[in-house]
């Protein structure tokens, strides 16, 4: 009894001098700080590299970047109606966006794509056309340390080279997931063009829409421009991939890898498509039935094509014939999870906290990823290699054309390594993602 009582003793020393948890007042920097680290610690990919967890009375925003991998230019936190958290592009508060480039030794600015719908649309910008000045400025963006302001302006003031101003009022711009579809013909051939955006599920019923119509018109190949696609829903690349290519709704979609307390799994197209927001209860036979099961897709692609956009070209290739035309793309081969603070740690009327970490390193199904640097166009094609950008769509686009010279057999030249990004050439969503923090 004597020998119990000592280990007994000796067990109640030892949970006696186990650490509590220190517990911090509801809605302090402390607390959410601590969910912060115990959230990242249990979920992201490099956990491995936080430092010990100890108390912090940070800003939340800050704390969480500074826990960030050097490798992580993609974790993101930002609080419920708190506008300074927020990452702003010139598409989703001005409607429209533009390109820096070098020509005859003189940088321009030359304007990429327009929002439908937008006022920078009704006024009457678009695609194509050369800037002299924003704000009687004359802006090179990424290298502007006060370009950023500009998001927060009430308003821009712009400068076309025909000597046309315009004052383009800031607003919350909801950009359509399809800025244009058309039926292509070349060749004897009918190509279906399809521009998206985004990847979001307010566009799916137009989608299905668009391929209903190539499906009536008799289209032959189909060419998808992803070109200055940031991603998006997961659940929208497989909706997608059921609607346009040929393949096995229960086959591997995607193989996660996550850190070593979440380890690694795999998700079919069926399982990726559950995941769809509420309020849509698409079924991949109902997709598949609709769609056009093609075997070989054309896809145009630049470095701005990224996240769930670059999983289309590569986690599709198992399946179907992908063939890229234009550049490598931005290289976001991971996905992340959005966590959102508890409300016990808020005080009451505390708005939430949104973590978004990334979590997963992203594969096929024959396991093919890591591609950080990008992943390499099957063709290389440059947009900028005639003297203007065409309308999206258009037959002139260097891009369309690239694929037309392939259905007609014309010698293209094969990609064989990556192409580094030009630094005399840079749009503000590739500005906006390496920034945000």
């Amino acid at each position: 009894m004597k020998r119990l009582y000592i280990i007994f003793c000796f067990l109640g020393f030892l949970f006696s001098c186990k650490k509590e948890k220190e517990i911090f007042p509801a809605g302090s920097n402390e607390v959410i700080n601590q969910w912060i680290w115990e959230t990242m610690n249990s979920n992201y990919f490099w956990n491995q590299e936080l430092p010990k967890k100890q108390k912090s009375e940070q800003d939340p925003q800050a704390y969480f970047y500074s826990l960030l991998s050097k490798q992580d230019y993609y974790s993101t936190i930002i609080q419920n109606q708190n506008e300074s958290t927020y990452g702003y592009s010139m598409e989703n508060t001005f409607g429209f966006d533009f390109i820096n480039y070098s020509s005859n030794h003189e940088d321009k600015n030359v304007v990429n794509l327009v929002v439908p719908g937008s006022s920078a649309d009704q006024l009457g910008l678009k695609r194509g056309d050369l800037l002299l000045t924003i704000n009687q400025k004359n802006i090179i963006q990424h290298k502007d340390p006060n370009f950023k302001g500009y998001f927060k302006s009430p308003s821009l003031q712009v400068l076309r080279s025909d000597g046309k101003i315009f004052q383009i009022p800031s607003a919350s711009v909801a950009q359509p997931v399809i800025y244009h579809s058309s039926v292509l013909q070349k060749n004897n051939r009918k190509y279906g063009y399809l521009y998206l955006s985004h990847f979001n599920f307010s566009g799916s019923y137009d989608l299905i829409k668009v391929v209903e119509n190539f499906k009536v018109q008799g289209v032959n190949e189909l060419i998808l421009d992803l070109r200055y696609n940031p991603g998006g829903q997961v659940s929208f690349a497989s909706f997608l991939s059921l609607l346009i290519a040929k393949l096995d709704s229960k086959a591997i979609f995607i193989k996660l890898k996550g850190n070593q307390k979440i380890g690694q799994t795999e998700k079919t197209f069926d399982d990726i498509l559950a995941q769809q927001p509420d309020g849509y209860t698409f079924k991949s036979d109902q997709l598949q039935n609709k769609g056009i099961g093609f075997s070989k897709l054309f896809i145009l692609c630049g470095s701005q094509t990224a996240s769930a956009a670059e999983l289309i070209i590569n986690n599709l290739k198992p399946y179907t014939e992908i063939i890229s035309v234009g550049e490598p793309s931005m290289g976001k081969d991971m996905s992340s999870i959005v966590f959102r603070s508890p409300k016990e740690i808020l005080n009451e009327g505390q708005y939430s906290w949104l973590l978004q970490p990334l979590v997963y390193k992203l594969y096929n199904a024959q396991d093919q990823g890591d591609y950080t640097k990008g992943i390499n166009p099957t063709f290389v094609a440059d947009e900028f290699s005639k003297s203007k950008l065409y309308p999206f769509g258009s037959m002139e686009d260097p891009l369309i054309q690239r694929v037309f010279n392939l259905g007609d057999g014309t010698k293209a030249q094969l990609s064989t390594q990556l192409i580094s990004l030009d630094e005399k050439k840079s749009g503000s969503n590739y500005w906006k993602i390496m920034e945000i923090k």
